[in-house]
């Protein structure tokens, strides 16, 4: 039978094993990737932070004559490699991951975040006599219950850049949005759907409407090194997500406007009325006024309960029809957004 032990060690264990040789980082069967430098910041920027890792898994060599214990890394080479090469001085952290200490060497680090980082814990499975067919056996079964990447999944472990840390911040700033109107659910949520909605509505907010979510991939690959528009996105995404509620008094919840296909011509609509689709920074937010407001209310919920009921008036039939077909596709959103922009507009 297998031998394994779960184990927490810290950083400075780690850093010990490497300095006394009794850490082998490039076992035979390992795989020999080479992470990117901002991968390398973006794993020490999670330590600086106190945000755990993923599991490793280390083999231990019992070498009896020469009374020392070998350590094979058979998963985390590179996470436990950029962690080595950041203490040696090899790499700083991007700016861009962590402002505050982002270029600076380890060695130039507070001492108190030094006494942090030594001590950060790490997740590890020590695997005992154990042979190199047994490990793969281990890897395969692992692999089994591996639930398949979605595609917002696929972006968030390819890039580590500044787009990604701007669409994950505002979409976790925003996360009672989501649940409170049910827009999103829990279990959505834990599978990034939280942030794929944030990028497709903030891709609309800079480029206008899109066809499907066929964007979302070439923003994360622009904007890997640099996002200068989330100054000025981040705050009007607030508040439209705010207005939005306001439009429906606070009941999006029992509305078709939180399915999600319909939430985005809500907000596209909403923001078009504020800013502009495709709008830059110069551009000054217009904002509901009361008197007309609640007439507004009344035409959305109205426009909800003729979709729900499927017996649209012959002004929402185009929009009604809209949303019984490919609502990601462009000519839907265009004639649910002329519909909605046309509805906003008069409460500002």
């Amino acid at each position: 039978m297998l031998k394994f032990q779960a184990q927490v060690y810290r950083v400075n264990d780690i850093a010990g094993w490497d300095a006394r040789k009794e850490l082998v980082l490039a076992p035979g069967f390992q795989r020999r990737s080479v992470w990117s430098p901002k991968g390398r910041s973006y794993l020490i920027d999670s330590i600086l932070r106190g945000l755990p890792l993923p599991q490793f898994f280390i083999r231990e060599v019992v070498h009896p004559k020469e009374k020392r214990i070998v350590r094979e890394v058979v998963d985390g080479q590179q996470r436990i490699a950029s962690i080595l090469g950041y203490m040696q001085g090899k790499f700083t952290v991007f700016k861009t991951h962590n402002e505050n200490l982002g270029g600076t060497m380890y060695d130039d680090l507070p001492e108190e975040v030094q006494r942090a980082f030594l001590s950060f814990p790490l997740s590890v499975n020590i695997l005992e006599g154990t042979e190199d067919q047994d490990v793969l056996e281990i890897f395969s079964r692992i692999n089994a219950y591996t639930v398949p990447l979605n595609a917002q999944e696929k972006l968030n472990a390819k890039y580590v850049g500044a787009f990604k840390g701007a669409m994950d911040r505002l979409a976790r700033e925003h996360i009672e949005f989501w649940k409170r109107n049910r827009v999103l659910l829990p279990q959505a949520i834990t599978r990034m759907k939280d942030v794929e909605l944030t990028a497709e509505l903030v891709a609309a907010m800079l480029f206008g409407l899109q066809n499907m979510k066929t964007i979302i991939g070439s923003m994360y690959e622009k904007y890997d090194d640099s996002f200068p528009q989330g100054d000025f996105i981040a705050p009007r995404f607030g508040e439209v997500l705010q207005v939005c509620e306001r439009l429906l008094n606070n009941e999006i919840e029992g509305t078709i406007f939180r399915r999600i296909p319909i939430f985005y011509s809500l907000f596209c609509a909403t923001y078009d009325c504020m800013y502009g689709l495709k709008a830059d920074n110069q551009i000054r937010g217009r904002y509901p006024a009361q008197p007309n407001l609640m007439m507004v209310q009344q035409k959305l919920f109205d426009l909800s309960s003729m979709v729900e009921e499927k017996s649209p008036s012959a002004t929402f039939d185009a929009f009604y029809k809209a949303t019984v077909a490919s609502q990601n596709k462009l000519p839907q959103r265009v004639q649910m957004h002329q519909t909605l922009v046309g509805i906003i507009s008069q409460a500002f």
